[in-house]
């Protein structure tokens, strides 16, 4: 049985990992889903939360899987690239956007504080607005992540209706990774899958994945 620890998105929470960490406790792996830094209380705490206080908050797990969605995907694969783990997943991540941190940096420098959230298509615990600094934060962070020192086997999981993060990024993430890649597309539900209409589809994947690393 393997170590795995399970790591949300930008706003979300531990919840939002629950039933795929409920499925991999289920069949005796010890998960750990823990709520990152500035998340699971108020949208305010994430002001001053930097990058790598969210990575630094995974040094006190040794998994040998690290199971990340969104953000946490590419918090996974930082610790991937450090040898911190035998093994990623990465459910839609976000991949590197020098566009978007222009975008977000043009934005702050104008006064503007809060990226207002839609209503969210899935039940989760979530942040209604987040820090315009967090969200810069978290694609600044991205930007440092070496792909190419990833040696571990990688599954990267892709919702193809994905109306936060651009799909085409997946592919960008799995051409700059130096690992063996496992490719899956889900086609019902949007970005926070583990919590959509493709749920047991990738709760399955991730299992097997899982179960070859074992």
């Amino acid at each position: 049985m393997a170590r795995v620890l399970c790591l949300h998105g930008l706003g979300g929470t531990g919840a939002t990992m629950q039933p795929l960490a409920d499925a991999l406790s289920a069949i005796g792996h010890d998960v750990g889903a823990p709520s990152l830094p500035g998340h699971g209380s108020q949208p305010e705490d994430l002001i001053g939360i930097a990058w790598d206080d969210w990575l630094d908050s995974t040094h006190s797990f040794e998994p040998d899987v690290v199971v990340g969605q969104s953000m946490g995907a590419m918090l996974g694969l930082a610790m991937a690239a450090e040898r911190r783990c035998r093994a990623a997943v990465a459910i839609n991540p976000v991949a590197t956007d020098p566009d978007a941190v222009e975008a977000l940096e043009w934005r702050l420098s104008r006064g503007h504080e809060w990226l207002e959230l839609g209503p969210s298509t899935v039940d989760e615990v979530a942040y209604a607005r987040l820090p315009l600094a967090a969200v810069l934060a978290m694609h600044r962070g991205i930007a440092t992540v070496v792909l190419t020192d990833v040696r571990v086997p990688v599954l990267i999981v892709t919702s193809a209706n994905d109306e936060v993060v651009d799909p085409a990024g997946s592919a960008a993430v799995a051409a700059a990774l130096g690992a063996s890649v496992q490719r899956v597309t889900l086609h019902l539900g949007g970005h926070v899958a583990t919590l959509d209409a493709d749920r047991d589809t990738l709760i399955a994947a991730v299992i097997e994945f899982v179960a070859d690393q074992v």
